[in-house]
């Protein structure tokens, strides 16, 4: 059956000499297309880049073939060259040439392979010695930038800004390289090392770098299947294996009400820093279903179920993240369209946040953390990221059903003016619940009093 269908399939592609007379182009184009293969390092499409230019573009270092040579990131070449000899400086003396000769012939080796992880057309120029030498220099750079950044070396030659620049650039699509690559330079730096390098493996050393992204919470078997560093921090968002089935992902919906209407609906905001960044949950206690939403602000922890919880891990808002949930967006649409992920959980946030008192309730909250940015800044910030979102599926069709029907129910509405009036807080809570036990009391008191002048007069 697999032999017929290949041959069924292959009868329905012309040969490329017909479709020269039926398309303008070169076959010659077409046979060293890099429309196939196996790919993973991608370059953005031209209306993605149009939208935000700088955001898919490095504004520090270029790292790989795709920016090499660019006038405007000359400057930082001779960082480059000052952490090769750094770099080189750790391994022992009468092995150093060694060393290089073999990890140079590795990439030598491997020169075919790695040039098939761009889907990338590279000009004449860049021919296999010269992809070497690019691939050489930025590995080492890479790797010696982790270590001292793990070691905690304080960098004179580098301010915080350009450090932070430089993660930044390593998160770009365009400017990746392999994974497999660095990890090799790496475990031939630990063996012929002259002084004691960290006890970690790289990919460990890789994550204590992102971790202050603060896109992801832990460390995962996931991130062991990354094939490059937006790859690694795409698996770091959802360790939880259950987002990399296709199953979970439903047609796309979209939730058209934002949070302060949400709020204005009886739903609660917690946020929940002990989950990876996507896992939003939703829900009502049962049998009470969300009728009793009152009563969820008053401290008893038991209470609280009687809340119609949205639980959100914190987002932190600020120019760095936003560039790379747009890397992440780009990466997935090309790698991973049919689990996008990112896609979706980007999606969710552009509902909920459409103004300044969206973003003031989600700050009260703690489920948005904003960093030298204001209220607004963070709304203009969304809504540049709404631009990027374009999926037919979403892993959070379950949540925004949940949430619309919720929503939707009149008794749920007046339930959550009523805890937005009475029960905003414990202690108008409390003084409510006073109140009503007073009024109770006095209601008792005045009925007692008629009754018993009633039976005083008979």
């Amino acid at each position: 059956m697999a032999i017929a269908a290949t041959t069924a399939h292959s009868t329905l592609i012309p040969p490329l000499d017909m479709l020269e007379h039926v398309i303008d182009f070169d076959v010659k184009d077409l046979e060293d297309s890099t429309l196939f293969g196996n790919h993973m390092i991608y370059t953005v499409p031209s209306k993605l880049r149009k939208m935000d230019e700088e955001a898919f573009t490095p504004q520090f270092i270029s790292i790989g073939p795709i920016h090499f040579g660019k006038k405007e990131l000359n400057e930082m070449q001779q960082l480059k060259y000052m952490y090769f000899k750094f770099f080189w400086a750790r391994i022992l003396n009468e092995e150093v040439i060694t060393i290089m000769k073999l990890y140079k012939g590795f990439l030598e080796s491997h020169v075919k392979r790695i040039r098939e992880c761009y889907a990338h057309k590279f000009p004449a120029e860049t021919n296999n010695k010269k992809f070497v030498e690019i691939v050489l220099l930025d590995a080492v750079f890479i790797v010696e930038h982790l270590l001292r950044e793990r070691e905690y070396i304080h960098q004179y030659m580098l301010t915080n800004y350009v450090r932070k620049g430089i993660q930044r650039d390593l998160l770009l699509l365009e400017n990746q390289l392999p994974l497999y690559v660095l990890e090799e330079l790496y475990n031939y730096a630990k063996a012929s090392a002259s002084r004691d390098l960290p006890c970690y493996e790289f990919r460990e050393l890789t994550h204590h770098y992102f971790e202050s992204l603060g896109l992801y919470a832990e460390y995962s078997e996931s991130d062991y299947k990354a094939v490059h560093f937006l790859d690694f921090v795409w698996r770091s968002c959802a360790p939880d294996k259950k987002f990399l089935h296709k199953e979970l992902y439903a047609k796309h919906a979209i939730l058209q009400v934002n949070a302060s209407k949400l709020y204005e609906g009886g739903v609660s905001f917690k946020c929940v820093d002990d989950r990876c960044l996507i896992d939003v949950t939703f829900g009502t206690m049962r049998p009470f279903n969300g009728n009793l939403l009152c009563l969820g602000c008053l401290p008893s922890s038991c209470l609280e179920n009687f809340k119609a919880l949205l639980m959100l891990p914190p987002l932190k808002v600020d120019n760095a993240t936003v560039t790379v949930l747009k890397n992440l967006m780009a990466y997935e649409q090309n790698h991973y369209p049919d689990k996008p992920f990112i896609i979706g959980y980007v999606s969710l946030w552009c509902s909920l946040v459409h103004t300044k008192e969206d973003v003031e309730l989600l700050v009260e909250k703690e489920c948005i953390i904003r960093e030298q940015v204001s209220d607004k800044e963070v709304v203009n910030l969304v809504k540049e990221l709404s631009k990027h979102v374009i999926s037919s599926k979403t892993c959070y069709h379950q949540v925004i059903t949940e949430l619309t029907l919720h929503t939707k129910s009149g008794w749920k509405k007046a339930m959550g003016t009523v805890r937005r009036v009475y029960f905003r807080d414990t202690w108008r809570g409390s003084s409510t619940i006073v109140g009503i036990f007073v009024l109770i009391f006095t209601v008792v008191s005045f009925y007692r009093n008629i009754h018993a002048l009633v039976s005083k007069e008979n």
